[in-house]
């Protein structure tokens, strides 16, 4: 189900510390005028109650759930960042999500700048941004000459899909002098 927001922020765009800020400044004034006016004046309690108590609190409760929201990706990115390339299936399992939301809140940080890299569709696997220079392109199997046609990262082992012999990509050579 769509969210009536877009996720990380709250109406007019602001984060969730900010929210949490204006909605506790604002129900704490109103509930002062509340308090101070109780005795005097009941017309101000109404006015106050609906001016400035249910606006803050409602400010504060969307505050909590964007600021939960944008922590959650916050940690995701962090748990991203760990790894210069990781299959879809290894994320959604290692998360402890379906496939679909753990494509979602990839989808959510990627777009809201938490993180940056790119989904390559033909591995089906995130490659964060900047390490996609590092990759290099393995032709066929140094044991059994099967084509394998993908790009992986120096010093890094994969299984060979027709010998199942772990390929090992060698590392850059040290530029000449």
């Amino acid at each position: 189900m769509p969210d009536a927001e877009p996720d990380g922020a709250g109406p007019m765009g602001m984060d969730g510390t900010t929210m949490l800020a204006m909605g506790g400044f604002v129900l704490v004034f109103a509930l002062i005028v509340v308090g101070a006016t109780f005795m005097f004046t009941p017309i101000m309690v109404y006015m106050c109650g609906a001016g400035g108590v249910l606006p803050g609190a409602v400010a504060v409760a969307w505050g909590l759930l964007v600021y939960r929201r944008e922590k959650h990706l916050n940690e995701f990115s962090t748990f991203l960042k760990e790894y210069r390339r990781i299959s879809m299936a290894d994320l959604s399992k290692r998360l402890g999500m379906s496939r679909l939301d753990a494509e979602r809140t990839l989808t959510r940080a990627i777009q809201l700048g938490y993180v940056k890299g790119v989904v390559d569709r033909s591995t089906d696997e995130f490659v964060l941004a900047g390490s996609e220079r590092a990759q290099v392109f393995i032709e066929k199997c140094p044991h059994c000459g099967g084509v394998v046609n993908r790009w992986a990262f120096p010093e890094e082992r994969f299984p060979c899909p027709y010998c199942n012999v772990p390929v090992e990509v060698p590392a850059p050579a040290p530029p000449a002098r």
